[in-house]
């Protein structure tokens, strides 16, 4: 009786799922002609997705960069009900604050077009609607996505960029990407292997946001030349400097912190770092 009563409830709980999994596909094929049917009316042929969405191109710019991981992506878009047109969400492009995310991570509604999307493109795309249902939009029930804007930026456009808006001239460019600044000359020799060099420094992302630094407090950060405590830009910035030398070093996540980041740098950002120093022992 007991194994009787198991494979009825297992078959209880087996056509249960199977008739949820049977109105997920009555749903899916419903959706997929709702919105085949919107771009019909729009005079537009679209383009599949993996995840069963489609988009068309409303703008084409086929000389746009096609993002790569960890790259920037800052977007202007418009979310709708495509069954009544209402306005779920939208970015305010009169401030132009658009969407920030780093390709290869982030928003989901946004992974599969940008696959396919590139930078200064527009496009329309339609995501079939889910079981779960959210504020004026029901369960089942297409969503509209509008791109008004896109821009891709490499960890090197962010770079040259951020050098450009703050004036600064480079002093050294390396082929890993490091630049360094110079921007008052220090005395004496660059010092050796083994040497101790005491600095002040602040720590900022591309933004100028400060995460990090000593400048406004009476402690210093000791460096050993030839070390491995810090990430490589920050010491091969510091490799180059002399005595009384102050300057800027700019370098992607390669040089720092790398895909992964850490509890307060995430991964693939760039950073920049002014450093003084103090002291060699």
């Amino acid at each position: 009786m007991k194994v009787f009563g198991f494979l009825f409830i297992a078959f209880f709980t087996f056509s249960c799922l199977s008739d949820i999994a049977l109105e997920d596909d009555v749903k899916a094929k419903e959706n997929k002609t709702q919105i085949l049917a919107y771009f019909a009316s729009q005079n537009q042929s679209p383009s599949a997705l993996s995840d069963g969405s489609y988009y068309f191109v409303t703008k084409s710019n086929p000389s746009g960069e096609l993002a790569s991981k960890g790259d920037s992506l800052y977007v202007h878009y418009e979310f709708s009900n495509l069954v009544t047109g209402k306005v779920l969400d939208s970015t305010n492009r009169a401030t132009n604050s658009p969407y920030f995310l780093r390709y290869g991570g982030g928003n989901p509604v946004f992974v599969s077009l940008f696959t396919a999307l590139r930078e200064g493109e527009q496009a329309t795309m339609v995501i079939p609607g889910t079981a779960q249902a959210f504020p004026d939009l029901p369960a089942y029930t297409p969503m509209k996505v509008k791109i008004k804007s896109y821009v891709v930026r490499t960890q090197d456009d962010l770079i040259r960029e951020f050098i450009t808006r703050n004036g600064y001239t480079v002093t050294e460019s390396q082929a890993d990407g490091l630049r360094y600044i110079r921007l008052k000359a220090g005395t004496g020799d660059i010092p050796a292997q083994g040497k101790v060099v005491k600095i002040k420094y602040t720590g900022r992302f591309l933004s100028s946001k400060a995460f990090d630094g000593n400048m406004s407090r009476t402690d210093s950060l000791s460096v050993t030349i030839g070390g491995t405590q810090t990430v490589p830009g920050f010491q091969m910035g510091i490799e180059k400097m002399r005595l009384g030398e102050k300057a800027v070093i700019v370098f992607p996540s390669a040089l720092g912190y790398g895909v992964n980041g850490n509890s307060s740098i995430p991964g693939y950002t760039p950073l920049s770092f002014e450093i003084y120093v103090a002291k060699i022992e």
